[in-house]
C-alpha cells in the first residue's frame, strides 16, 4: 500500500507589476553591460514610481535584457509622451550616483574615439563597488560641483638636482589654493612618494590606485565623488576620477607605457585628459623632463606652451674601445666621485648574461625548444629563457666545445665586474625582483631603468653603462623612452656632480643633457616622422585576426580606398604574420582619423551582428611593433 503524506504544492511567483511612473522623469536612457559589441547605443527603460527619487543620471541599475537581468548605467532622464512597450528598471544598484554627467560625456567621446563599447571604458573608470563602504556615506551631503571654462595647456620641464616628487608636491600646494587638483602618475611607487609629501604638507587628499585594497580604493573614489576632498592622486584610471571644482590636472611623464590601458580598447591618459578638459575647462599641466612625440607636435604647433627649465649639467662621454665595461679614462673620475658620495650606475638588462656563445666556434647557443640560453647569476647553470630548462654541463651542439662565452651583460655581471674595478666599495643592486627603496648615502648603486633609489643629497656621479644598447632600440617609441630615461636619471645627480655616458660620441642626447634641452633632438625626430608619415602625424589602427581573414580584410580595405569609401590618405601595412594570427596596421592623416575610425567601428559592429569573431583592435597604440 502506498504511503500517504502531506501534499506540497509547487508554486511560481508571478512577477510584481511595476509601480506606475510618477515625478518629472518617467524614462531613463541607459547603456547596458551585455558584452556584445554592437549593443553600444542607449536603451530606454521605464522608471517605476517607487524608484523615481532613486534613479539619477550616473546611477547603476538592474534592467531586464533579452531574458536576463543585466547591469546598466543611466546616462539621461526623460519624460516621453508614450511609455507603451517599455520594460521597467528592476532596481537601483547603490543609492549614490557614481558617474557624473561630465564623465558620462567623456566616456561617450572616448568610446567613439577608440571604437569601443561604453562599458569597456566604464570598467576602467569606476572602481569596484564596496557595499559596506557605501553604506557609511549614505546621507552625507553631495558637495561635488563641476566647473566650465577655458583652461591653459602647459608643459612644465622639471630641473635637475631636485626631487621631482617634492617639486610636484609644491605645485599641488600652489594649485590647491585655487580649487580641485587631480594628479596622475605612472606607477604606484610614484603615487606613494607623492602621497607622503602631501601628508607632510598637511594637504588632505584621496589616493586612487591598484596598490590599495578594493574597499580603500572605492572609499577614496567616493570621497572625491561627494566633494569631501579636492585633491586626488592616482595612476592611469584616476584620469576619470570626479574632483569637485576641478581647476588643475597634472600628468607626470605623459609618454610612459604605464599610461596606456592594457585591456581593450587601450585608451591612454593623455588623450582622455585632453578630451575631459573640453568639458570642464581645467588647466592641464604636463610635467616631466622631456615631452612625448605627441606633446612635442602640439608644442611645435603652439597649442601647448613649453616652459623650459634653464639648467646645465656636466656630461662626459666615454666611448668603448674594445667592448670593455668601463673605459679606463672613466675610472679615475668615478673613484673621485665615490670619495664624495654615492655613485649610480644604470644598466639595460637584468640577470648575468642574456645570451651565450660558444667560445670556440662562436655559435649562439639555443635550447632545443628554440629559446635563447642565458645565465641568471654567476653561479647558476645555463637555462633557457623560454622553457626555463636548465643545463648543468653545457656543451656546444655544433663543435661540442665546452667553454661558453657570456654575451649581453646583465646587471649581476655588471655588479661582479664593478666589484673588481672598485674593490672594497659597498655595492647594492636594485631591480624589479629586488627593489631598493631606502635612501642611499654612500657606495655604488647599480639599477635597471626606473628602479634607482633616491639619494638625499644627490649622487656624486650618474653613469649610464652600455649607452649604445639603449640608443639603438629598434621600435618607434625608443626615442621618447630613451630621452626620458637619460634625463630622469641624470636629474638624480648632485649640483656639483657629473653624468658619465659610456657610449659612442656624437649622439644628440649628450648635448641635450648638457643644455637640459631635449627640444632640438625631438625636432629632428619629428621632422623624420612627418616625412615618413608616422605617428604623431598620423592616427594608427592595429587589427589582429586569423591570417586568412586579415588577408581578405586587407584586400577589402584596399578596394574601399580606391572607391573613396575610406580616406585617400589611408595606408595599409601588412599583413604581419605571427603563427596563426596576423596583424594589419592602418595609418591615416590626423585630420581624417575620425572618419577611418568610424568606418572600422561600423565594420566591427557588423561582424558582431553576424556573430563573427571580432579582431583584436588597438587605436593609437603605444607601439606598432608589439
Amino acid at each position: 500500500m502506498m504511503a500517504t503524506g502531506r501534499l506540497i504544492l509547487k508554486r511560481e511567483l508571478a512577477a510584481t507589476p511595476p509601480v506606475a511612473p510618477s515625478g518629472p522623469f518617467t524614462a531613463a536612457q541607459v547603456w547596458v553591460d551585455v558584452s556584445v559589441y554592437h549593443l553600444d547605443s542607449t536603451f530606454t527603460y521605464l522608471i517605476p514610481g517607487n524608484l523615481a527619487t532613486k534613479v539619477k543620471v550616473g546611477s547603476f541599475v538592474l534592467v531586464p535584457f533579452n531574458g536576463r537581468d543585466v547591469t546598466a548605467l543611466v546616462v539621461e532622464l526623460s519624460a516621453p509622451e508614450s511609455l507603451s512597450g517599455l520594460k521597467s528598471i528592476i532596481k537601483v544598484i547603490g543609492e549614490i550616483a557614481l558617474v557624473t554627467p561630465v564623465i558620462i560625456e567623456v566616456i561617450k567621446e572616448a568610446s567613439a574615439r577608440y571604437a569601443a563599447h561604453p562599458f569597456d571604458i566604464i570598467r576602467s573608470a569606476i572602481p569596484d563597488r564596496a557595499v559596506a563602504i557605501e553604506k557609511r556615506y549614505l546621507g552625507q551631503s553631495d558637495l561635488y560641483r563641476s566647473l566650465s571654462g577655458s583652461g591653459k595647456r602647459t608643459y612644465l620641464q622639471l630641473p635637475p638636482y631636485k626631487s621631482r616628487t617634492e617639486l610636484i608636491a609644491m605645485k599641488v600646494k600652489e594649485f590647491s589654493q585655487d580649487g580641485g587638483v587631480l594628479i596622475i602618475l605612472p606607477d604606484t611607487s610614484e603615487v606613494g612618494r607623492l602621497s607622503a609629501h602631501l601628508t607632510a604638507l598637511h594637504i588632505d587628499h584621496s589616493r586612487v590606485d591598484s596598490a590599495q585594497a578594493k574597499s580603500e580604493n572605492f572609499e577614496s573614489f567616493l570621497k572625491a565623488r561627494l566633494g569631501a576632498v579636492k585633491v586626488v592622486i592616482g595612476t592611469r584610471s584616476a584620469v576619470f576620477s570626479p574632483v569637485s571644482e576641478l581647476k588643475n590636472v597634472i600628468i607626470y611623464n605623459d609618454g610612459s607605457e604605464h599610461f596606456y590601458e592594457r585591456r581593450s580598447p587601450g585608451w591612454n591618459v593623455r588623450d582622455i585628459a585632453l578630451l575631459r578638459a573640453r568639458h570642464e575647462g581645467f588647466h592641464i599641466s604636463f610635467a616631466g623632463y622631456t615631452p612625448s612625440a605627441e606633446l612635442a607636435r602640439l608644442i611645435d604647433q603652439g597649442w601647448i606652451q613649453f616652459k623650459r627649465s634653464k639648467s646645465k649639467v656636466k656630461v662626459n662621454v666615454y666611448p668603448q674601445a674594445t667592448g670593455e665595461l668601463l673605459p679606463s679614462r672613466a675610472i679615475s673620475p668615478i673613484k673621485g666621485a665615490l670619495a664624495k658620495g654615492p655613485v649610480l650606475f644604470i644598466v639595460p638588462l637584468k640577470g648575468y648574461a642574456q645570451a651565450i656563445r660558444c667560445a670556440q666556434c662562436k655559435t649562439i647557443s639555443r635550447c632545443e625548444c628554440g629559446g635563447a640560453h642565458e645565465k641568471k647569476t654567476l653561479s647558476s647553470p645555463v637555462s633557457c629563457n623560454h622553457c626555463l630548462k636548465t643545463t648543468a654541463n653545457w656543451k656546444c651542439i655544433w663543435c661540442k666545445g665546452e667553454r661558453p662565452s657570456m654575451q649581453s651583460r646583465g646587471i649581476e655581471r655588471h655588479a661582479h665586474e664593478l666589484g673588481l674595478l672598485f674593490p672594497g666599495v659597498a655595492t647594492v643592486v636594485s631591480t624589479a625582483d629586488h627593489r631598493i627603496r631606502s635612501a642611499i648615502s654612500h657606495g655604488i648603486v647599480i639599477a635597471t631603468p626606473e628602479l634607482a633609489p633616491l639619494s638625499p643629497s644627490g649622487y656624486s656621479a650618474v653613469v649610464i653603462l652600455e649607452g649604445n644598447r639603449f640608443l639603438n632600440q629598434p621600435d618607434m617609441r625608443a626615442g621618447d623612452r630613451v630621452r626620458e630615461m637619460f634625463f630622469s636619471h641624470a636629474a638624480l645627480v648632485s649640483s656639483d656632480g657629473f653624468v658619465a655616458l659610456v657610449q659612442d660620441e656624437g649622439h644628440l642626447i649628450a648635448t641635450s643633457l648638457t643644455t637640459w634641452n631635449p627640444m632640438p633632438a625631438i625636432a629632428r625626430e619629428l621632422e623624420e616622422r612627418a616625412t615618413l608619415s608616422l605617428p604623431p602625424y598620423v592616427r594608427s589602427i592595429k587589427l589582429i585576426m586569423d591570417s586568412g581573414e586579415i588577408t581578405r580584410l586587407g584586400k577589402a580595405l584596399s578596394q574601399a580606398r580606391e572607391e573613396d569609401r575610406i580616406p585617400p590618405s589611408t595606408k595599409i601595412l601588412g599583413p604581419i604574420h605571427n603563427g596563426e594570427k596576423a596583424a594589419l596596421i592602418l595609418t591615416v592623416d590626423v585630420a581624417q582619423g575620425d572618419e577611418l575610425i568610424s568606418t572600422i567601428h561600423e565594420f566591427m559592429r557588423r561582424r558582431s551582428v553576424a556573430k563573427k569573431s571580432l579582431p583584436s583592435l588597438r587605436i593609437d597604440p603605444y607601439s606598432l611593433s608589439h
